[in-house]
């Protein structure tokens, strides 16, 4: 099903801060527009043997452990998300990212897509929609009195309510950047 002005909305959650050395262990994926969201998914990706810090797991909060048993392989993860992108975009349609300082996230599923032998850029337009950069553009133009612009502060400011548990997690954060990303359109206006 497409619809225009469709998006995927992205999150991951990692083992760190670089992607060419640190696991990506979970995609958020949220398809959606204007009129709400269409689908959404969680894939889980197991390595062996997984790359993290301590800082990157005190963030998430993944209990390795659990992690392990629910996950795919990158194979068969890399299979779901192919799977995922042919329900909601046409095949040879590049699709545009939308996330809270998605070049972090586009940077691991990039890594991932190469590790896998796939060129991100056949099915992932590099052109991308941020909404910290949206927020910046909007506390400039003066129309969001709002300091730091952290996916905190704005979930909080726009009365988006994340669960506690579902907070860090890829599908958590991605469906709340959707939210976030049409009340900034709103805002535009």
């Amino acid at each position: 099903m497409m619809l225009s002005n469709t998006y995927l909305f992205l999150d991951t959650e990692t083992g760190g801060l670089e992607p060419r050395s640190h696991s990506l262990l979970s995609l958020g994926l949220v398809v959606g527009d204007a009129s709400g969201v269409v689908d959404s998914l969680e894939i889980l990706i197991r390595h062996d043997p997984y790359v993290v810090t301590g800082g990157g797991m005190k963030v998430n909060r993944i209990d390795l452990a659990r992690h392990h048993e629910a996950a795919l392989s990158p194979l068969g993860a890399l299979n779901q998300l192919d799977e995922f992108l042919n329900r909601h975009f046409p095949e040879k349609a590049r699709v545009t990212l939308v996330g809270h300082n998605v070049t972090f996230d586009q940077a691991f599923l990039s890594t991932f897509l190469l590790s896998m032998g796939r060129d991100p850029e056949g099915r992932f337009h590099h052109r991308i929609v941020d909404t910290h950069s949206i927020a910046s553009a909007l506390r400039d133009a003066g129309k969001l009195g709002l300091t730091p612009l952290s996916s905190d502060s704005l979930f909080e400011h726009f009365g988006i309510q994340v669960p506690a548990e579902k907070r860090h997690t890829a599908l958590g954060d991605s469906l709340a950047t959707f939210e976030l990303y049409w009340k900034l359109v709103e805002l535009c206006k």
